[in-house]
């Protein structure tokens, strides 16, 4: 599979650039990015911890982005994300610098080199989100993490992450996009080839992936479908991992309605397993968004090889858009989580403010 991709990316890229580029205009840097702030109150069963019932809490991030044209009729693009806060304590792996890649557009599809999430996070249709950063499936911004409880349910492939990877998409055709990407090695953010060391968990991890869009008597439609398999010879870490994951949407009039599933393992044998999946709707009008989505998980969530383990979550809200990329929303969350025999409930009230530049 891997040489089967790298051998049509190589041609792809090939046939794009014989072309004269003649003259065009250097590629130009743009800022955008978003800031969204919360406050939150939080009320945990059995909660162990000291934290406070009132927390605040924000999200930033500056993207770098650039594009040109060449005369051959290639779009070069850059973007680089700069993280304004640590993630650390949420995400191990998290860095200050995210995603950083160059992209190549024309008429035989896509290309994308760098640090990018692969094919099956792009694609994935998922339950419709009501607010920018609080999620009950993938959560960015989860209120109950002062209190030593982490949501882990998510119904995306992400198991490849933002490591370095090259990835294609083919052009869309009646609504139909194919993609395909190749991750040789876990590494990101360091300076030649210096980071990209077999870690133990998973190397030359492929994912393909396809997504379906259309319309019919004003009702839209949107289908997802993707899969990701990396190898692992670790006697110490898990073998084999791999993920497949769906999803479906539609939308009529102010209203969207969607969910998504996820299958994920990570045993030589599959022993350590779990499923995911999430449901959900939400209502426009104007600039007023409601909603509400439940996520679910049952297996090995966090994928440590530890007991089986429940987490269920539900959210919902109201969300006020009151200029161009600014809104305040208002809602509640729960989170319950057994783990072991053991079980933790958790409620939150929060109120996020977003604004994207």
């Amino acid at each position: 599979m891997k040489k089967v991709l790298l051998g049509t990316t190589a041609l792809v890229a090939a046939a794009a650039f014989t072309a004269p580029a003649l003259s065009a205009e250097r590629l130009q840097l743009g800022l955008r990015g978003y800031h969204v702030g919360g406050i939150a109150y939080t009320d945990v069963d059995n909660d162990g911890s000291d934290a406070n019932e009132i927390n605040f809490g924000s999200d930033s991030e500056v993207h770098f982005r650039g594009s040109t044209e060449l005369d051959n009729g290639l779009k070069i693009s850059f973007r680089a994300e700069l993280e304004l806060e640590d993630n650390s304590d949420v995400d191990e792996d998290a860095d200050v610098v995210d995603e950083v890649y160059i992209q190549v557009d024309g008429g035989f599809g896509r290309v994308q080199f760098g640090q990018q999430d692969g094919v099956m996070d792009q694609t994935h249709v998922a339950a419709p989100r009501i607010f920018q950063r609080h999620y009950a499936n993938d959560p960015n911004m989860d209120p109950f993490r002062p209190y030593g409880l982490r949501n882990r349910i998510n119904t995306f492939g992400e198991f490849s992450g933002d490591d370095i990877k090259i990835i294609y998409f083919t052009p869309e055709m009646n609504g139909l996009q194919v993609g395909f990407s190749y991750t040789p090695n876990p590494c990101k953010n360091d300076t030649g080839y210096s980071g990209c060391v077999y870690d133990g968990f998973a190397r030359n991890y492929w994912e393909v992936a396809g997504t379906w869009e259309g319309d019919f008597n004003n009702v839209s439609f949107g289908l997802s479908a993707g899969y990701g398999q990396g190898e692992s010879d670790s006697p110490s870490e898990p073998h084999d991992p791999n993920e497949l994951t769906l999803g479906a949407e539609i939308g009529f009039g102010g209203f969207t309605i969607g969910g998504s599933y996820a299958l994920k393992e990570t045993g030589g044998d599959h022993d350590n397993q779990a499923d995911h999946w999430d449901i959900g709707g939400t209502y426009e009008t104007g600039p007023w968004t409601f909603g509400l989505s439940y996520a679910y998980a049952d297996g090995d969530v966090d994928m440590g090889g530890a007991e089986d383990d429940e987490q269920s979550s539900f959210l919902g809200g109201i969300r006020y858009a009151y200029g161009p990329g600014l809104a305040i929303g208002l809602g509640v969350q729960t989170l319950d989580i057994e783990d072991g025999g053991e079980n933790e409930d958790g409620f939150a009230v929060f109120i996020e403010h977003s604004a994207s530049f």
